[in-house]
């Protein structure tokens, strides 16, 4: 019987301060034990190269999953498991959109495209038998006759089929090295896939442009079991688009707080997909922290993302956070196609009207088989395609109006402006008068935080926890 390792790609230190156990591969680390198969999993930016390699080296099946920067490594980590007559197999976002890449490197065998929870026992369990590959939706091969071959696509998981899924086999990874790099003790979850947004900028081939959502109560049961097993500090929805659907949310919330669960959690918003009953129901519900994905406040540049959002709803979106007491984080983009210092100076403009707490900025990053990809690549230098994306300081689409050094000037200066502006007196006085806005509009919490900070509470007194920057 074949055993099989599944491994997570990633340069360690390259995310230590949010890190988490990558979902993808205990997912499918979880189907596949569930099938009474031998299988472990391996994330290499908490395992030794020694760990790594000697991992390779007990198993049969080697299958690595990887995003689009990472390429180039997954496949000199495939050639080493080559050498080692280990029978290798790619998946993830990047092998669904790409599968040419890593067959023609030479040292892979299988490729599945798409969701692979319904492929990946049969594809373990056929793997020496390339006729019967050939029956198996979504993989990219080698036939037996040493040609490349593919399937066609498999369809996207059912969202009625979403529960029977198992929750993720979290014992396959070493949760204590994730939490002595994050003392906050970071957790992810799925509730849900897909968004059907249009951002030119993402690939949406393997979750698709709809909205598949789990059970509230499916949803409810993993989270239960999170909270008692492991005493997360935090836990991330790692939803492409959260509050996609407002009933959905309510009903989640509603949930959590009728369960008496209780846990600090964050997700991922868009600026017109969240209003103030919805957030405060989020609040009471455990909801610490909100990310928006706003890109830009230029309206051209918006529309040039296909966004399909308003620039005048940024700063209402975010006032609403502060005033839910939520505190928010905003992404921005830098080098959207046609963006001049204007559109520039327009974003920094409404930044400092609405206020998030923090700002994070990345360069426009085109991605292979996006429609952005599609659109510009003949400003497109392919050999940086591979190696540079969201948090690198280049990027592989070459700008009409700066080079790559400027950009990454602006994105600096923006970033460190922004942050001695938020830190003066004017400012603080702001969300002052935001906290005790917060308080007079939720006397409850305002009567408890006063007893708390009185120390009439019957808890020590201590310091405030930072909030980290995931």
């Amino acid at each position: 019987m074949n055993k099989t390792l599944l491994m997570y790609v990633t340069p360690p230190g390259q995310d230590d301060d949010f890190i988490a156990m990558p979902l993808g591969i205990i997912y499918l680390g979880a189907i596949v034990r569930q099938a009474g198969l031998p299988v472990e999993c391996v994330d290499e930016r908490v395992a030794t190269e020694e760990e790594v390699k000697a991992a390779i080296a007990r198993n049969d099946i080697i299958g690595f999953s990887s995003l689009t920067p990472h390429v180039g490594r997954a496949i000199r980590w495939a050639e080493h498991a080559r050498s080692l007559g280990k029978k290798v197999m790619m998946g993830g976002p990047h092998a669904t959109v790409d599968p040419d890449t890593f067959l023609d490197s030479g040292h892979f065998d299988v490729v599945v495209r798409g969701e692979a929870e319904h492929a990946i026992v049969p594809v373990i369990t056929r793997f020496d038998d390339r006729a019967a590959l050939g029956e198996i939706l979504g993989l990219s091969y080698f036939d037996g006759g040493g040609a490349k071959a593919a399937t066609p696509d498999r369809p996207l998981i059912a969202e009625e089929e979403l529960d029977a899924i198992p929750f993720p086999a979290w014992d396959m990874l070493p949760f204590n090295r994730y939490t002595a790099l994050n003392r906050e003790r970071l957790f992810y979850i799925f509730s849900s896939r897909g968004c059907p947004f249009r951002c030119i900028y993402c690939q949406k081939e393997l979750t698709g442009r709809g909205f598949r959502t789990r059970s509230v109560g499916n949803i409810c049961d993993e989270l239960d079991l999170i909270v008692r097993k492991y005493q997360p500090g935090n836990i991330l929805f790692i939803d492409e688009l959260f509050t996609c659907q407002k009933k959905r949310v309510y009903a989640l919330c509603d949930e959590i707080i009728r369960r008496g669960m209780k846990f600090n959690w964050a997700c991922e918003t868009r600026v017109d997909r969240l209003d103030y009953p919805m957030a405060k129901r989020m609040r009471e519900a455990g909801c610490g922290r909100l990310y928006y994905g706003v890109e830009t406040a230029s309206q051209k540049c918006l529309d040039t993302l296909k966004k399909d959002c308003k620039a005048y709803k940024i700063v209402d979106a975010i006032r609403v956070a502060r005033r839910a007491g939520l505190w928010s984080k905003v992404f921005l983009i830098v080098g959207t196609p046609g963006e001049t210092l204007a559109d520039v100076r327009e974003t920094e403009r409404v930044m400092r009207l609405a206020m998030p707490d923090l700002i994070r900025i990345s360069l426009f990053n085109p991605l292979t088989a996006t429609e952005s990809f599609e659109t510009y690549k003949d400003r497109i230098d392919p050999n940086l395609v591979f190696t540079e994306y969201v948090d690198s300081d280049r990027s592989p689409y070459i700008h009409e109006n700066f080079s790559n050094d400027e950009l990454n000037r602006i994105r600096r200066r923006m970033v460190a402006d922004y942050e001695r502006w938020y830190a003066a007196a004017p400012q603080r006085a702001r969300r002052y008068l935001a906290r005790v806005r917060f308080y007079l509009e939720n006397p409850a919490l305002g009567r408890k935080r006063l007893r708390r900070a009185l120390g009439l509470d019957g808890r020590p007194q201590a310091p405030p926890a930072r909030a980290v920057d995931v």
